[in-house]
C-alpha cells in the first residue's frame, strides 16, 4: 500500500459518508443508529479547519480509503488544546495497519498545532479499536457502563487518552 495523508476538500465528502456509513452498519464504532449524508454532516464537516482541528483523508494510490481528524473535545475555552480524534477505515482497509499510521499522523500534526491531549471514545465491545490506541500509548481514562442503546444491544463506552 502506497499510503498518504492530504487535507479533505469538499469533494472527499460523499466518499467520508460513504465510509462513516460503513461503520454505522457494524454498530462498532458510532453511536449514530442510522445511515447519513453529506447534507445532513456539513456541520460536522464545518466543525473542521487546517489550523487548529484538521480533518484529512488516507489515500492508497490515490484512493480515499479512510480519514482522520482532530474534533474539537468541547466549545469550553478550557479545552482548546484538547481534541478528539475520529479515526475510520473503509472496510476494504481495515486490518493493513493505516489505523496506526493515522494516530500518528494526528498526533505529529496535533503537536505542531500546539494541542496538549488528545482523546478517543470506543465502544467497549470494539477490541480492534481499542487494542489499536493502547498499542499507541493511549492510556484507559474512564468506563461508561451500558450507556449507549445500539437496538439490540448496550454498549459500554470507553475513554482513552494520550498528553503531549
Amino acid at each position: 500500500m502506497s499510503v498518504s495523508f492530504r487535507l479533505a476538500t469538499a469533494a472527499d465528502q460523499p466518499r467520508i459518508v460513504e465510509i462513516y456509513n460503513q461503520a454505522i452498519a457494524t454498530k462498532g464504532s458510532t453511536a449514530d443508529l442510522t445511515v447519513t449524508t453529506v447534507a445532513q454532516r456539513q456541520s460536522w464537516f464545518a466543525e473542521f479547519s487546517a489550523d487548529h482541528f484538521p480533518l484529512w483523508v488516507i489515500a492508497d494510490e490515490g484512493r480515499v480509503v479512510g480519514y482522520v481528524g482532530l474534533e474539537p473535545y468541547s466549545d469550553r475555552a478550557a479545552y482548546a488544546q484538547t481534541a478528539e480524534i475520529a479515526l475510520y477505515l473503509a472496510s476494504e482497509a481495515q486490518g493493513h495497519h493505516l489505523g496506526g499510521q493515522a494516530i500518528q499522523w494526528a498526533e505529529s500534526a496535533g503537536k505542531r498545532l500546539g494541542l496538549h491531549a488528545i482523546i478517543s471514545r470506543i465502544f467497549g465491545h470494539n477490541q480492534a479499536s481499542r487494542h489499536l490506541f493502547e498499542k499507541h500509548g493511549y492510556e484507559h481514562w474512564g468506563h461508561l457502563p451500558a450507556i449507549a442503546d445500539m437496538q439490540g444491544f448496550s454498549a459500554d463506552l470507553e475513554v482513552y487518552g494520550k498528553h503531549f
